[in-house]
């Protein structure tokens, strides 16, 4: 007898429809495996040989053929399991087969039966979705994050009885989940507020022009001074995610197995801080099965490099392409995956290796020194970071009790102003936040005045700006503009922008080097 069901595999982020055909006939008993497979789907077999065995239905001593088509596509994973399960099962005779068109099957077997979680689940019933299928069966564990695709009808089973049960049923809208309820006015639950912070106005200050315009923003300073705290902070001033963003991030983390909306929606944007001893695979995705890297973990948040400086070059300038294009593409001999990467960089150095440069009386590193360390921020880099500021050493008068600090629901509001600034501006475009600005889109929403331009020609040469430093200051004084709720950029938001231009000149007079 001949049955077919479908499964998925999930490739980049997305996901492709797999039809899983098995034939059975008399011959010489053997179970063939067909279809560009992995090893894990090619152990399949035994996997569902037990399970089925286990359920308490005979396995016959057949040939059978089972093929996982397009052949073309490498098959990789374990969620193929019970589609594999249900066709055996349709071919011997065992289940009624007639909502086989109709339902994706996705699961990992265990010997007994027990249909365990998978990763991608939401990419696959995404994919299923969008195919024309009516129903998804998954693994209990999985239910939380199909349900969030809506518009399909989402079956959990964590047995494959249950499973078996529910189709000899037939009536599988009694068995389906309830869809998920995406409630944006849900409040963060801030653990780190910018309220701990003591002190550091500038830097707080560049930190929510950098979360109001989806700018990068590199700190500067020495040991104690801060950095880390106020970038961990720059989740909490965030606007929740829309619920596209959601699910957009659900995908990546659903394929890395770290998925973390248990309850439902993400509705806080990422924040990924990876050490500087990371591979390169591991920062930017990749690898003979490719995954996700942490600048893709980071998409629609933040990603914070601790100790920039201490990454390799090679690992630091991986990053100007995806910067620039927010996405990151993966070329295989029969394939393109490409994984977006649209985040907010943060970054933190200390200007010299002891940390305490310009400060000679506790600084003792020689010019060469700082040089050398400093250098590892190449210009082209620097080219892709918009705000760059210098983070003072804390003194003591900062912990006086009666310098109230701004908390970061406060910061939040004009944030989620400026982004409603944005988001209505931008409507029916191709951009979504100043950062992204083009030049079209710079001479469209970007206005200056004749004095304003004279004003930029003066700092252009005197700073020797490249063209993209020039674009990037446009951009960081509309950013601030719409924080203030300016509709024109005015000549305090340009002097304003300078400033976090100004830096890296600031530490080359100094003998600071090259970066």
């Amino acid at each position: 007898m001949f049955c077919k069901s479908f499964c998925s595999v999930v490739i980049g982020v997305n996901a492709c429809i797999i039809q899983i055909e098995a034939d059975v006939s008399e011959g010489m008993p053997v179970f063939n495996l067909v279809g560009m497979l992995g090893s894990e789907v090619k152990e399949a077999k035994e996997r569902v040989r037990s399970a089925i065995r286990n359920l308490g239905l005979r396995f016959p001593p057949k040939r059978i053929t089972l093929n996982m088509s397009p052949a073309d596509i490498r098959k990789s994973g374990t969620a193929f399991d019970l589609s594999i399960a249900f066709s055996l099962m349709g071919a011997f005779g065992n289940v009624p087969t007639s909502l086989f068109d109709k339902i994706l099957f996705i699961g990992e077997l265990s010997l007994d039966g027990h249909i365990n979680k998978v990763n991608g689940v939401l990419s696959m019933v995404l994919s299923a979705k969008e195919s024309g299928f009516r129903f998804c069966m998954v693994p209990e564990e999985n239910v939380a994050e199909a349900v969030l695709a809506g518009g399909i009808g989402i079956i959990g089973a964590d047995t494959l009885a249950r499973a078996v049960e529910i189709i000899t049923d037939g009536d599988l809208l009694n068995y389906t989940s309830k869809e998920a309820t995406w409630n944006p006015c849900m409040e963060y639950h801030v653990t780190k507020d910018y309220s701990d912070v003591s002190g550091q106005h500038a830097v707080r200050r560049a930190a929510e022009i950098a979360a109001a315009g989806g700018h990068n923003l590199l700190m500067i300073g020495s040991p104690g001074s801060g950095k880390t705290m106020i970038a961990e902070r720059m989740p909490g001033i965030l606007p929740p995610m829309s619920r596209d963003e959601s699910i957009e991030v659900s995908r990546i983390y659903s394929v890395c197995g770290e998925f973390g909306g248990k309850n439902g929606y993400m509705y806080e944007r990422p924040f990924r801080s990876p050490h500087h001893s990371i591979p390169r695979t591991g920062l930017v995705g990749g690898g003979n099965y490719p995954l996700p890297g942490e600048i893709s973990l980071a998409h629609n948040g933040v990603l914070f490099l601790d100790e920039l400086t201490e990454f390799p070059r090679n690992i630091i300038e991986l990053l100007r392409q995806p910067l620039e294009n927010k996405t990151i593409i993966h070329a295989r001999s029969n394939m393109t995956i490409r994984y977006p990467c649209n985040f907010v960089l943060v970054a933190a150095t200390n200007p010299c290796p002891c940390g305490y440069y310009p400060d000679r009386k506790k600084c003792r590193c020689t010019d060469r020194q700082i040089q050398k360390y400093l250098s590892k921020i190449s210009h082209a880099f620097l080219d892709r970071i918009d705000l760059v500021v210098d983070v003072r050493p804390v003194e003591y008068n900062m912990f006086d009790d009666n310098n109230r600090n701004e908390s970061s629901k406060d910061i939040r509001k004009r944030v989620g102003r400026a982004y409603d600034i944005q988001r209505d501006r931008y409507k029916d475009t191709e951009y979504s936040r100043n950062s992204e600005l083009d030049m079209d889109g710079i001479k469209k929403w970007c206005h200056i005045s004749a004095e304003d331009n004279e004003y930029l020609e003066m700092i252009f040469g005197k700073l020797e700006l490249s063209a993209r430093s020039y674009y990037r200051l446009i951009k960081v004084s509309r950013t601030i503009a719409d924080i203030e709720g300016s509709d024109t950029i005015e000549r305090k938001h340009l002097t304003e922008a300078v400033y976090y231009q100004s830096l890296d000149k600031k530490y080359k007079a100094m003998g600071g080097g090259t970066i």
